[in-house]
């Protein structure tokens, strides 16, 4: 036999030992305790690829595009936005990490995608709270609302802290538009909001305002939620003068914001 005719017949054994080695995993002939754990996770990423079916119809494709969404979620309220990768998120909805990409061109695609539903859905609560500052000039009572609601949204905000930096990083320029086009008529709606609550307030800084409002998002939220060494130290009571709150703090320079820009 020849040296290629060996290579080829060793290639082909250890083929099919690895199958067998999941047949009867699946059968319970291999206890998982006896396993190794390289055995284990080889068996759980030939499953994954071996039970994965391509989605034709419509209604299937949406539903493994939103298995994914649901999958980057739910990793990045486990473990956090950095800790996250592609293919946890792969394995997480399910699929092999090459298919994701027959959704998402990227990781970052599909954190704007959460973070433009994010938006999306705070509006959809914001819209009817402000109703009833319709008219009133009430920038306290406007400033606390907008600080309150966007509190209550970390992944939201963590997402804006990173928007820069990191989610328009690897983007295509079709994306990229996209985003900008969709960021464009959520950010229209806010400064709708500001508006019919200030009516007094110059049209020409209604978009500064938004600008504005997602720089102190960007800012604020990463001062106010430190990494865990840096709150270790931050606890120090003489550095409680550097200790920051998202929400009291946001309010505040929303405040001073909103008086600021109401000036002619």
């Amino acid at each position: 036999m020849t040296l290629g005719g060996m290579g080829r017949n060793t290639g082909i054994t250890k083929i099919k030992d690895q199958w067998s080695l999941v047949n009867r995993a699946g059968q319970g002939v291999v206890a998982s305790e006896k396993m190794g754990s390289s055995d284990r996770a080889r068996i759980g990423s030939m499953k994954c690829v071996s039970d994965f079916k391509r989605a034709r119809q419509p209604e299937q494709r949406e539903q493994r595009r939103q298995d994914i969404l649901q999958s980057a979620a739910r990793l990045m309220a486990e473990k956090g936005f950095d800790q996250v990768s592609l293919n946890a998120i792969a394995r997480g909805a399910g699929v092999a990490k090459s298919n994701v990409y027959r959704y998402f061109e990227s990781r970052e695609e599909i954190f704007l995608t959460l973070l433009r539903q994010d938006w999306d859905d705070w509006l959809v609560q914001f819209e009817p709270a402000a109703k009833p500052l319709a008219d009133s000039g009430d920038i306290q009572k406007l400033s606390a609302l907008i600080a309150t609601s966007i509190a209550e949204r970390p992944r939201m905000c963590e997402l804006v802290s990173v928007l820069a930096s990191v989610l328009e990083q690897n983007l295509s320029e079709q994306a990229l538009l996209t985003f900008k086009t969709e960021s464009m008529q959520l950010g229209g709606r806010i400064m709708a909001i500001v508006q019919s609550v200030l009516p007094t307030l110059p049209a020409h800084n209604l978009m500064a305002i938004g600008h504005t409002l997602f720089a102190l998002i960007a800012g604020l939220w990463p001062l106010g939620n430190p990494p865990e060494p840096v709150q270790k130290v931050m606890s120090r009571p003489e550095l409680a003068a550097f200790q920051l709150q998202f929400r009291p703090a946001l309010e505040l320079a929303l405040n001073l914001m909103l008086k600021g820009a109401s000036n002619p």
